[in-house]
């Protein structure tokens, strides 16, 4: 039995119930997840690898698991598209993307395999491969790497050399690839081709200074309205003056311009993508209809503490639309599809409360969106305790007057007292704070005026059954609010 039939056998034995599961947001129906991989529309639906490691709940030996949804709600799960198992990534498949070329589906992936170094020694080195559909399988090319390690520029790291983003201009493929020169920081490299088996690298289209951590990871690059957008995620980043950046694993939005392919990009200034505790490594797809919509891993490398007794970790976050709003800021919002499956609940009016804690009956649960206008005026601060009972919550806080946002998972359960706590600037509400959760068993995700900040976290060590919601302030605050299942 090969590597791929043993990670499917694998599969076909041990798939959970999927009550254990998030609810709507996709995961892997047994062992490990991590970075969303080959986010992609194809033949009718959005398909979604991921970073999978079958046999157990950390991080190993990276295949590639795979799901498909047509409503980003509803996920199919299928069989382990590849597995690490040639010379060229017998040390893993990692991270890539997929492209629709000529009518046929392409994957390209980092794979990692070592190499004997001068003086004997093992090196791990990085490479970028294909795999292409034929029925339903995804056979490697038989020629990878398609872009060897020693087709970078003189200088370059071998081992830091991965996760390919493929995107097509003007009927020419280009694979934007991080990369990093020996003793430095991160960089991004350009590489084009007219088939996807043959390469040649174009430029160094963006060049980490080190003022924002050191090797950029999981770079795509796209326009949205007339802004040309770079994501990237950060390695080993340090805390910012402003307080807006992680330390450790981050994500980051580059705006700026990109006029041609023979030019470098314009580097105009950086801004966080999740204000929370658990984003990483997104990946971007255009819709049929125009619009953008991003995924993330909702985890955090710091934070990943699977029970003696888990079955499944990792997963992804809702996909969030991206957008400008009217002064020109990029936003994120859940996808529209999840409005087609609220059920009102409960609503309030006029709810207004002082230097307090309150509850509303009815307002509670771990499945839930809920969205919330508070007048602000007279309030120090506002927040929020989900998922809790007599011993756990996670708390959301608005410091108005200090203009922060305060993510606290320290009360939810964990083990380590190690990233439970963010604080970051809260963007500028004004009289009115505007908020939408989504609650899916295991997470929540915290959306500020309409999508101009966001915060995700995960909840996995509370107890399900500690579902109460309750409301506090410093000062007066006024609030509407609105409840809804979600029939999904």
């Amino acid at each position: 039995m090969n590597f791929l039939q043993k990670a499917r056998e694998y599969e076909r034995q041990n798939q959970i119930d999927r009550k254990s599961l998030p609810l709507f947001h996709a995961t892997a129906r047994i062992g490990w997840c991590n970075d969303p991989n080959g986010w992609s529309y194809y033949n009718g639906e959005y398909h979604l690898f991921y970073q999978y490691h079958p046999y157990g709940v950390n991080w190993g030996p990276m295949h590639w698991g795979h799901v498909t949804t047509k409503d980003f709600l509803h996920w199919d799960h299928h069989k382990c598209a590849l597995a690490p198992d040639t010379s060229v990534d017998n040390k893993g498949c990692f991270s890539g993307s997929a492209l629709e070329w000529n009518g046929k589906m392409f994957l390209f992936y980092t794979g990692v395999s070592e190499q004997k170094s001068e003086d004997g020694s093992n090196l791990e080195v990085q490479q970028q491969c294909l795999a292409v559909l034929k029925g339903d399988e995804y056979v490697k090319y038989e020629n990878n790497p398609v872009i060897s390690c020693y087709q970078q520029p003189d200088g370059s790291s071998l081992k830091d050399f991965r996760d390919p983003y493929l995107f097509e201009r003007d009927g020419v493929l280009y694979a934007l690839i991080a990369g990093r020169k020996d003793g430095e920081h991160g960089r991004l490299l350009l590489y084009s081709a007219k088939t996807p088996e043959k390469w040649d690298f174009v430029q160094i289209i963006a060049q980490n200074d080190g003022s924002l951590g050191s090797m950029w990871e999981c770079p795509s690059i796209f326009k949205l309205g007339d802004k040309d957008i770079i994501l990237i995620s950060p390695q080993f980043s340090r805390q910012s003056s402003d307080n807006r950046f992680h330390c450790g694993n981050d994500v980051v939005m580059i705006l700026g311009k990109w006029h041609n392919i023979k030019e470098a990009f314009e580097i105009e200034k950086y801004i966080p993508v999740d204000s929370g505790l658990d984003f990483y490594a997104p990946q971007v797809v255009k819709t049929p209809d125009g619009r953008i919509v991003m995924i993330g891993w909702m985890q955090n490398w710091d934070h990943c503490y699977p029970k003696d007794n888990a079955k499944w970790y990792g997963q992804m976050s809702i996909p969030r639309e991206l957008y400008i709003d009217d002064i020109g800021y990029v936003c994120q919002k859940p996808i529209k599809e999840l409005n087609n499956t609220r059920k009102i609940r409960r609503s309030y009016k006029n709810i207004a409360f002082e230097d307090n804690v309150v509850s509303l009956e009815d307002v509670n649960g771990r499945i839930l969106d809920i969205e919330i206008n508070a007048n602000i005026k007279e309030s120090q601060r506002f927040g929020i305790r989900i998922a809790k009972n007599d011993i756990y919550f996670t708390e959301i806080r608005f410091d108005i007057e200090d203009k922060l946002l305060r993510i606290d998972r320290r009360h939810a359960g964990a083990i380590r007292d190690a990233l439970e706590l963010r604080e970051v600037p809260l963007v500028d509400v004004g009289e009115k704070l505007d908020l939408r959760l989504i609650l899916d068993r295991y997470s929540v995700e915290v959306f500020i005026k309409n999508g101009c900040q966001v915060a995700s976290a995960t909840i996995y060590d509370t107890p399900i059954e500690a579902d109460n919601i309750e409301f506090f302030s410093k000062g007066k605050v006024i609030f509407d609010i609105e409840t809804y299942d979600l029939e999904i």
